[in-house]
């Protein structure tokens, strides 16, 4: 019986044993179902490819509407932002950079969830809590947020908690600099000592203010104002100067990470394309320069009070332009002040007015004029102009009160800046009918061609044929047609580099992190603008303009910054009235230094003041004697080589100082045995070796012989052996004296 129990008890386990079995093996099937159904029918899903996920990131995709009847799964991407490049100078120092700024936000739901045991339990500590922030916050901040006062801070915090919403408390605005919150903002309120609290049982607690800090890049320039314009700026609502026109090399390529949103769930996903940083751009501009020029024409013009002005330095040979300021004025009354507003250098239409005359003068020369063989009238003229009926048309012209025509040679009408002389020199020489021909001359100088230049096109000179003889006389000197500044400034370069014309160069090479990209050589747009005889005789009329008896900048000559160049002065054009402003001048100056090897070019240009010329001839001799006073200068400076440089040192000279004061002088040096103390040298007229013989210091009774010696050299000599010295005079010794009973020495010394 009690086998037959046992045997039941063995059938019923094995049977219940084979069930479990089987359950496992069919929950093992289903397991292994699943995994080829997951990898499989659903792997496609996972990896956002497939006909139920829509990839969003495809450009026939990007103005899709999402409908989840259609599809399971989307794919979406996150722009990765590339670092933008800096701008440098020709040094290396940095004039545009990316600055590390944040937006300020206040999370209140996520305040509300961490605190809300303490918010019902202790109100009265975050009523205490708003108060204290909204005094710092308004201490803080209130000189870049003037029109938030305490109260707004404390309706700020008090309703982001009460409401529980998330609120944004500073924004990032790239153009309101004054108002950015920086890392040491973000410190201040990190460290802000009563975010730490205890409560009743005496236990220290943490508010977690949930204060969230969004960082963003922003440009800035280290050196404020200084070639703003040129520098530029590129955001939605500013596009210029370099940023702008550069924007290509230094924005760098965007990235992207993808990731899957599957039933509002974001699933990141492996595609990710890394974000390549934008490149540096290393400029021409030179910063002592560029302060130079800013600073000075920023003091001019307030002296002055003028609407306007700029100024440019162009490097002679190489069209590189070191400085570059465009200042406008702004505020009013005693709140005046000058800042970089408009691109007046490259875009702005004006009149060049007379430093145009050097364009006429070359004009004359190439077309077969004579230097001082003929005299032109200088102050009044009248212009007869034949008509096609055989009569005359004649045009009174006259350039001041003096009455008559008086004579004078093409120099001393270009000194005196003559209206009427100029052109009577051009009419002369090209024929009162023959506009054309002048004009064609003007072409060949380049006038008419549009230049293109990294910081954008310059237009040409809209000079007009119209026939008319008013036209033509205004032409001569520089009036009733618009050339832009930087035009002129290059016309004058090419004079001051043996006729060869350079285009403008702002940036001079491109680099990464590691190496050089690509670099900018100088560009030549024209081999030689007139002859070198034409060239020779302008270089000599700018000259005389500052340096000659009637020049309008000889008040202005330094022997200590010698410049050449030409003065200019417009009378202002009313647009609404359509009158001339007779009281109210355009004035300039453009020129080189130093005038008989120029290295810089340069040009003034200051809009609306009651002076003449003069003081664009002031402004540009201070600019140009801060640049050459400036220690950069002296590297610039083309010293002679001679292959003898005469000394005098013929006195023993210690060898810790020997090699390094004649490598000073230019000198090479040999080497000498380390057991000789002096050297002399040996001069010989005929080489650059410093040629040097060893000095041995004998003695004389007994006490070293220290004549010839410096005074240091000599001392140390003589304590070193025992005797005590005095000494009288300057130089070397020249006489030395035994006290015996006292055992010293007297030493005389004398200049060398």
């Amino acid at each position: 019986m009690r086998r037959n129990n046992d045997d039941e008890v063995m059938s019923k386990f094995k049977n219940r044993t084979f069930v479990v079995l089987l359950l496992v093996l069919a929950f093992g099937f289903a397991c292994v179902f699943m995994l080829f159904h997951l990898a499989f029918s659903e792997g496609a899903i996972s990896t956002g490819n497939g006909d139920q996920c829509l990839d969003m990131t495809l450009p026939e995709n990007e103005n899709a509407v999402p409908n989840d009847s259609l599809f399971k799964c989307y794919v979406l991407a996150n722009d990765l932002r590339p670092e933008r490049g800096e701008i440098y100078d020709e040094r290396g120092r940095l004039l545009v950079g990316n600055f590390a700024v944040f937006e300020v936000a206040f999370d209140g739901k996520n305040f509300r969830k961490e605190h809300q045991d303490t918010l019902k339990a202790n109100p009265h500590v975050y009523d205490d809590l708003v108060n204290k922030l909204a005094h710092d916050f308004y201490r803080h901040f209130k000189d870049r947020y003037p029109k938030y006062d305490e109260q707004y801070y404390h309706d700020f915090f008090a309703k982001g908690i009460s409401q529980g919403k998330y609120r944004t408390l500073f924004s990032v605005n790239e153009s309101q600099e004054k108002s950015w919150v920086t890392s040491m903002d973000t410190a201040f309120i990190r460290n802000l000592n009563y975010l730490k609290y205890k409560d009743a049982e005496g236990n220290t607690h943490r508010f977690k203010m949930c204060l969230n800090f969004i960082s963003t890049n922003v440009r800035i320039n280290p050196y404020g104002e200084m070639a703003r314009r040129t520098l530029g700026m590129n955001n939605e609502t500013k596009k210029f100067g370099l940023e702008y026109t550069m924007d290509s090399v230094l924005a760098g390529q965007e990235g992207s990470k993808k990731f899957l949103k599957l039933n509002n769930t974001v699933v990141p996903l492996k595609d990710r394309i890394e974000p390549i940083d934008g490149y540096n751009i290393h400029t021409t501009l030179n910063l002592e320069i560029q302060n130079a020029v800013h600073n000075e024409l920023a003091q001019k013009l307030s002296e002055l009070n003028a609407e306007w002005g700029c100024a440019i330095v162009m490097e002679t040979t190489t069209g590189e332009i070191k400085a570059i300021s465009n200042l406008l004025r702004s505020g009013a009354d005693e709140n005046t002040y000058y800042s970089e507003s408009m691109e007046y250098a490259m875009n702005a239409k004006v009149e060049p007015g007379s430093t145009f005359k050097l364009a006429s003068l070359l004009a004359y020369f190439e077309n077969g004029g004579k230097d001082d063989e003929c005299i032109y009238p200088m102050f009044n003229h009248v212009f007869e102009f034949p008509l096609k009926s055989g009569a005359v048309r004649r045009y009174a012209k006259s350039d001041s009160k003096v009455h008559g025509e008086t004579l004078g040679t093409p120099n001393e009408i270009f000194q005196r800046s003559s209206n009427i002389g100029v052109a009577s020199i051009i009419v002369k020489s090209f024929g009162m009918k023959n506009f054309a021909g002048y004009r064609n001359q003007l072409e060949k100088f380049g006038f008419f061609d549009t230049i293109h230049t990294q910081l954008g096109d310059l237009m040409p000179a809209s000079i007009r044929n119209d026939g008319k003889f008013d036209n033509y006389y205004a032409v001569c000197f520089g009036a009733g047609f618009h050339l832009p500044v930087m035009r002129t400034l290059m016309f004058y370069n090419a004079v001051a580099n043996g006729g060869k014309m350079m285009s403008p160069l702002f940036v001079k090479y491109v680099t990464n992190n590691y190496d050089t990209i690509e670099r900018y050589e100088p560009k030549v747009i024209m081999q030689r603008i007139a002859s070198e005889k034409t060239l020779a005789k302008a270089r000599a009329y700018l000259d005389s303009v500052v340096w000659g008896r009637y020049g309008t900048g000889r008040h202005y000559k330094d022997s200590t910054c010698m410049f050449a160049g030409k003065t200019g002065t417009r009378d202002l054009w009313d647009a609404k009235t359509r009158t001339w402003i007779y009281d109210r001048n355009a004035v300039s100056f453009c020129g080189y230094f130093p005038k008989d090897a120029p290295i810089y070019t340069m040009i003034v240009y200051i809009y609306d003041v009651p002076q003449h010329s003069e003081v664009a001839v002031d402004a540009f001799g201070r600019i140009a004697r801060a640049i050459m006073n400036s220690a950069n200068f002296s590297a610039m400076k083309n010293v002679d080589e001679f292959p003898y440089r005469p000394l005098k040192l013929e006195n023993p000279i210690n060898r810790l100082y020997f090699n390094k004061m004649f490598s000073y002088l230019g000198y090479d040096t040999l080497a000498y045995p380390s057991n000789t103390k002096y050297w002399m040298f040996v001069n010989e007229k005929t080489c650059t070796m410093a040629k040097m013989s060893p000095k041995t210091i004998a003695n004389v009774n007994g006490v070293p012989d220290v004549r010839g010696l410096i005074a240091s050299d000599a001392i140390a000599e003589l304590t070193r052996a025992g005797y005590k010295t005095s000494i009288t005079g300057r130089g070397v010794v020249k006489e030395q004296t035994y006290d015996k009973e006292r055992r010293l020495v007297r030493l005389h010394l004398e200049p060398i």
